[in-house]
């Protein structure tokens, strides 16, 4: 058998441990969870307190009918429940897009579906481009001014929530944590009232 170069060798040798390290970061790369969209929400949205009103919970807009009481803020436990039946019904809403449907639902939450359906965000990840990261940063801006800590929600919120190489687990994974939450949802209303609900819409000028 011929012997192959030295050099020949070493280039295989080169591009087969990359492929190993790239696997092996694919396969240890965190699975999303619904509880990790949450704690972000919790997190960047903060408390309402009374004097936030029509504010209320975890970023929550009052709308007509629904029955909160103007000057009492919720404890935190409601506030959660309120933010967790929220969120719920935006995954459901991305449900088609799987592991992205986090990811999507974390974003209506801040912004409005209807800024995600004019996103370049969604629009890519339709298209099958996995390129987001410049289109979904740019969901920083108010009044077309970019405010750090928005940039930093929206950076923190693809660290954790976007898996920039899906798999069918994955997959997988997103559909089980939004059926687990339908599954639950009346659990989930006992701390709150079960009304109609529209996403908080407090940004009204975010670059596409």
């Amino acid at each position: 058998m011929k012997k192959l170069p030295p050099l020949f060798l070493l280039l295989i040798s080169g591009i087969c441990t990359w492929i190993a390290v790239a696997q092996t970061d694919a396969s240890q790369q965190k699975s999303p969870t619904f509880d990790d969209a949450i704690e972000i929400i919790k997190k960047y949205e903060g408390l309402s307190g009374a004097s936030h009103w029509p504010f209320v919970g975890y970023g929550h807009k009052v709308m007509p009918g629904e029955k909160f009481t103007r000057g009492k803020a919720l404890s935190a436990a409601e506030a959660e429940a309120l933010a967790r039946k929220d969120y719920a019904k935006l995954c459901a809403l991305y449900r088609s897009y799987g592991a992205d449907s986090l990811l999507l639902a974390a974003l209506a939450y801040n912004c409005g579906p209807g800024v995600v359906a004019k996103s370049s965000v969604l629009s890519k990840l339709k298209a099958g481009d996995r390129d987001i990261e410049a289109a979904y940063i740019a969901h920083s801006k108010y009044r077309g001014k970019t405010l750090s800590q928005l940039k930093r929600r929206r950076q923190e919120e693809l660290a954790t929530l976007f898996v920039k190489h899906p798999v069918a687990a994955n997959d997988t994974l997103a559909a089980s944590e939004v059926e687990i939450v339908e599954e639950n949802i009346e659990a989930i209303n006992q701390a709150v009232e079960e009304q109609p609900h529209q996403p908080t819409e407090k940004i009204d000028s975010l670059a596409k």
